[in-house]
């Protein structure tokens, strides 16, 4: 994908400059490559009290399947997501989702909800509005509105103790009430995609003289950190 495009890109003149890299490649798009995330997770029900807290630690691996055509003609990527069975000793695919990249942004879609996940080239500062697809009701009332920024780009980071010499990080929100805190990050690695994702969206009623996350009554927060990657 992007072939032609890029093609067209890298011609130029003598004397022409040459044009700024585009960042493509933080966001593969080939069939068979993969991530495999370690990944940390904490929910609260407050149909408990005090409300129940339930921790999960499980491996889940991305992986890019296939393309297919999506309904509006453009060439779409179907993302495998599995999560690791130990008593199976292997990976069972629980969901899909799927990515199209274009020349501009990557619109990812995960359980019927479309992001703006990632713009080219990923300049430092560069903001959009990442849930401007989504209905922002009820349930995911909390999406709305989200600036994503570019807070660090092409710099090189450490995740899980492998260290990645070029990295682009996206703060998609950072909000907090005495009511509700919501908090996401994610950062991607040339060559690799997403390396690292935070995803916190908590609620309470009370118990406001308590710093998060305890006194949290309600919501999720997810810690996503990559440990292996490659193409099979």
């Amino acid at each position: 994908m992007l072939t032609a495009i890029l093609a067209i890109v890298s011609c130029k003149k003598d004397g022409d400059v040459d044009p700024p890299e585009l960042g493509y490649d933080y966001y593969p798009d080939e069939i068979g490559s993969y991530v495999i995330y370690e990944v940390d997770s904490t929910t609260y029900d407050d149909f408990f009290r005090p409300p129940l807290i339930t921790r999960r630690k499980l491996m889940v691996k991305e992986r890019i399947e296939s393309y297919f055509t999506d309904n509006q003609g453009r060439q779409a990527a179907r993302v495998e997501v599995s999560e690791y069975d130990s008593l199976e000793a292997a990976w069972i695919v629980r969901k899909a989702h799927y990515f199209v990249k274009t020349p501009k942004a990557v619109e990812r879609v995960e359980d019927n909800l479309r992001y703006i996940k990632f713009i080219f080239p990923p300049s430092l500062n560069s903001k959009w509005k990442g849930n401007k697809y989504i209905q922002a009701v009820d349930n995911t009332a909390y999406l709305d509105n989200w600036e994503y920024t570019v807070t660090e780009s092409r710099v090189p980071t450490t995740v899980k103790g492998v260290t990645y010499p070029s990295s682009v990080s996206i703060l998609l929100r950072d909000r907090e009430t005495q009511i509700q805190k919501v908090y996401a990050k994610e950062i991607y690695a040339q060559g690799v995609g997403m390396i690292f994702r935070e995803w916190t969206v908590l609620e309470a009623q009370s118990n406001f003289d308590l710093p998060w996350p305890e006194r949290a009554e309600k919501g999720t927060i997810v810690k996503m950190q990559a440990v292996s990657y490659g193409i099979e």
